[in-house]
């Protein structure tokens, strides 16, 4: 009898610590992300807003990310759905700048954080949104 007592007690401290091992691991909705606003531009008609950002959150499983939004002017951009990247959350870029060219063309330069391109991360980039035509180059 004294060996299964002594095996259910490890079986359950073996429980309990898998048990906090996981709860590590999961992402209880730590709220909204950090956003840091980098550089943030009115269109020259006024009506559109270019915004570069750095984004943190996640919670326990975390996530940290530079990335470019247009928005209309006075509405909110939602940081998880960026302009550059086919995993929003990777954090793949940095210095990014905005420079408006007129009310319909915006430029976006940008570096890779890796010292060669994603192709694959980089397979995604939003051409066009809210009527602005967007130019991306890699300083």
């Amino acid at each position: 009898m004294p060996h299964f007592i002594t095996t259910t007690r490890t079986a359950a401290a073996w429980a309990a610590g898998l048990a906090l091992s996981l709860t590590a691991c999961l992402d209880f909705g730590e709220g909204e992300p950090a956003v840091e606003i980098l550089q943030q531009v009115a269109s020259p008609d006024g009506t559109k807003v270019a915004t570069s950002f750095h984004c943190e959150g996640g919670g326990a499983a975390g996530y940290v990310f530079n990335n470019v939004a247009v928005t209309p002017v006075g509405s909110t951009f939602d940081p998880l759905d960026g302009l550059l990247g086919k995993h929003k959350t990777w954090n793949s870029f940095h210095d990014i700048q905005v420079k408006w060219v007129d009310d319909k063309n915006l430029e976006v330069s940008l570096r890779s954080v890796a010292a060669q391109h994603d192709a694959e991360q980089m397979s995604t980039r939003v051409e066009a949104r809210h009527g602005v035509a967007l130019h991306y180059t890699f300083q």
